[in-house]
């Protein structure tokens, strides 16, 4: 049997290993596998300069987030019918035309919302994962970034080109310890952590027995 769920693909796949390794689990650690089971997690990331808006691995992080029974709060794909702006598509498509008729005012009511609704699901997510990469311009990602870390949530960083490209403010802000170089070794971690393999930062994780 493959080691991780990264060696797996397809959801009725990944599922049929999880059921396996449960078995397998001795009795005294059965309390600690499905961890992120209900769990929401925030994906942060560029979105204005993106290639393709931080669509794409948003989408993929979100199928991984599903496998563990985990919810994604997803800024390209927000749950909630009422929010008007959604920084991609028709609405990215506005915001140009705003830039471009130099219509600040109006730029300034859809940029309030989104900051508002995004910084609320930081908010209400139990963890946050962010995408970095310092050659893509960003603003609102060290915000959300830093935001999380403020509320002491868990905060995992996948950063293009590894811990050697971390800001300096941002390595007196977060333990290099939860910075990765892809997603898969992420993935690797936040699997171990939910089947209970590797301990979590207590410091930020609290896992309730009776919810």
């Amino acid at each position: 049997m493959a080691e991780t769920i990264m060696d797996y693909e397809g959801e009725q796949e990944i599922t049929s290993v999880i059921d396996e390794i449960m078995k397998t689990t001795p009795k005294s650690k059965k309390h600690l596998t499905g961890r992120l089971t209900k769990t929401r997690c925030y994906l942060a990331g560029p979105i204005d300069h993106a290639v393709d808006d931080g669509v794409l691995w948003r989408q993929d992080f979100t199928k991984f987030l599903e496998s563990l029974g985990g919810v994604s709060l997803d800024p390209t794909n927000k749950p909630m019918s009422q929010c008007k702006y959604n920084e991609i598509g028709d609405e990215k498509t506005n915001i140009e035309n705003l830039i471009a008729l130099e219509r600040w005012d109006e730029l300034r009511i859809l940029a309030k919302e989104i900051v508002l609704v995004d910084l609320r699901m930081v908010e209400v997510a139990d963890f946050l994962v962010a995408y970095v990469d310092t050659s893509i311009p960003m603003c609102g990602t060290y915000d959300e970034i830093f935001t999380s870390l403020s509320h002491r949530k868990p905060t995992y960083v996948v950063l293009a080109g590894g811990k050697a490209k971390m800001p300096m403010w941002m390595r007196g802000k977060l333990n290099h310890n939860f910075v990765f170089d892809s997603f898969e070794s992420l993935k690797r971690y936040l699997y171990a952590l939910h089947m209970g393999v590797i301990d979590p930062d207590y410091t930020r994780w609290v896992f309730l027995d009776k919810v």
